[in-house]
């Protein structure tokens, strides 16, 4: 029998093809939330990127002298402009987004994470300035840190707290030198209204008394008179002329400000480690020595904040003056031999002008005048380059009551000692006692005169070490578009990314 080929008719229903194509746009929606997802990861990404490209626009020249690193916010204007950062950053994010690759590299290649950086904007940073120039002394302290182990730090802190030991003693070697000779001239003032009245005789023997003893207190203060430099400097050396003019310091003028909070606290570690840092990058005086900056004497502008080499280094000198003074008066109260011989000077000068039981406070006088004599040899022993212990001993102690004019007015310098403090030690003694705010704008002053020797105009108030921005991003619907129902789809998607940067980062 012979059959023939038998057909089926194929359909389908109207429910059918609604439910595969709400099933399609159900995967559709999938995949696009899938790809949104890739997209925010990716943007994150490339914010992060994008702010790292710019903190590696980081003054060079700065780094490489200083160690520390500084973004130049005004790009060599010496004004601050966000407006170009923020363009920086839309150009490095965007550069990422959309990569410049050869037309051959994409073929047959789909790449369904492009987007676009349509905005970024700074909404806050930091300054070096900031914080009365907090942010930039930790900067210098982080940048040396790893050169230090703790209990060196230490050692050196407990250094420098004798500084406020020695200027309080100064503050009483100068009293106590300022009270003996207000006894001393009261008691004058005393027997010359006596003398008026009484007979000539009685009053020659009191000028023979009082002429019969020298009064170390009086050689005292007629040296203080004369000029400082002329007479501690080592004979034959020059100081610098050097001097810097129209120059508007940071203490001086306004200064730009940043809008970031500073919770860091910096202690003492921190602020051993910063002097350590301007002893490092820093000059100061040393014998013959110059060099080619703005200030030979640098460290000593750090301490006086004057415009010029000279001036800088007479505040020092006095300054280191007084401090030796104060240490030597703390030496003094504990040799009773060189009490005793100050006692027995001190006994005449009363009994010269009639004030004998005065003799102990003279004898303080006299002990303090004798400290300063010290501190003047010690001063020419530093500035010869040579070593002065922080406390003397019998044996290290130079001067000598008798003859102290002479030994004052020659070139006689202390004794050296070995395993002593130089120079540049003492000098670090004398910026502990600054504000640390001062410290840190000197500093900042000496670089930006660097920067303009070298013919970059830089401001340290436009300096920053931190920022937080805001960049905006776009990217069109890919497979959202292949939905049929409206309210699945979209044209195009924007996010708006937050990202902050940090040079402290990792501390």
């Amino acid at each position: 029998m012979y059959r023939g080929k038998k057909s089926s008719a194929g359909s389908i229903t109207v429910f059918a093809s609604l439910s595969l194509l709400l099933v399609a746009s159900f995967l559709l929606v999938l995949l696009e939330a899938a790809r949104l997802k890739g997209l925010e990861a990716y943007q994150t990404m490339h914010s992060v990127n994008a702010t790292e490209s710019v903190f590696s626009e980081y003054d060079r020249r700065l780094f490489e002298t200083y160690g520390v690193f500084l973004l130049d916010g005004g790009y060599g204007s010496g004004e601050l402009q966000i407006s170009q950062i923020n363009g920086r950053l839309q150009a490095a994010a965007q550069k990422n987004v959309r990569p410049v690759i050869p037309a051959q590299a994409w073929r047959n290649v789909q790449d369904f994470y492009q987007m676009d950086v349509t905005d970024a904007s700074v909404t806050g940073f930091l300054l070096a300035t900031d914080h009365e120039g907090a942010p930039f002394r930790a900067m210098a302290a982080a940048s040396i840190k790893a050169q230090y182990p703790s209990a060196l730090l230490q050692k050196l802190h407990d250094g420098f707290l004798t500084s406020d030991q020695a200027m309080a003693g100064a503050e009483r070697s100068r009293a106590a030198m300022d009270s003996a000779q207000e006894n001393i001239q009261s008691a004058k003032e005393k027997q010359a209204q006596e003398a008026a009245s009484a007979e000539a005789g009685g009053s020659q023997e009191q000028e023979a008394a009082s002429v019969s003893v020298e009064d170390p207190m009086e050689v005292v203060k007629a040296v203080r008179k004369k000029d400082i430099l002329t007479l501690v400097m080592p004979a034959g050396s020059a100081v610098s002329s050097k001097e810097i003019r129209q120059k508007q310091t940071l203490e001086e003028r306004s200064l730009l400000q940043g809008n970031e909070a500073w919770d860091k606290t910096d202690g003492w570690s921190e602020a051993v480690l910063y002097q350590l840092f301007l002893q490092e990058q820093f000059t100061c005086y040393e014998p013959g020595a110059s060099g080619d900056r703005a200030l030979d004497y640098e460290l000593e502008y750090i301490h006086a904040g004057k415009k010029s080499d000279r001036e800088n280094l007479k505040c020092v000198v006095q300054q280191l003056l007084l401090m030796r003074e104060g240490a030597n008066y703390m030496y003094l109260q504990t040799d009773s031999v060189k009490q005793q011989e100050a006692y027995g000077i001190a006994t005449a000068i009363a009994a010269s002008v009639g004030i004998a039981p005065a003799a102990g406070l003279i004898a303080q006088g006299i002990l303090a005048a004798w400290a300063y004599a010290e501190s003047i040899l010690d001063v020419r022993t530093l500035l010869a380059g040579g070593r002065i212990s922080w406390m003397k001993t019998a044996q290290s102690w130079t001067s000598s009551l008798s003859g102290m004019g002479e030994l004052l007015s020659g070139n006689m310098r202390a004794k050296e000692q070995e395993g002593g403090e130089a120079y540049r030690d003492y000098l670090q003694k004398l910026l502990w006692l600054h504000s640390r705010r001062s410290l840190a704008y000197r500093a900042m002053d000496l670089m930006e005169l660097y920067g303009e020797q070298n013919g970059q105009k830089i401001r340290m108030d436009a300096m920053i070490l931190s920022l937080r921005a805001e960049l905006v991003y776009e990217a069109d619907a890919l497979f959202s578009k292949m939905v049929t129902t409206n309210t699945l789809s979209a044209d195009r998607w924007e996010w708006k990314e937050s990202v902050s940067y940090s040079y402290f980062r990792g501390d």
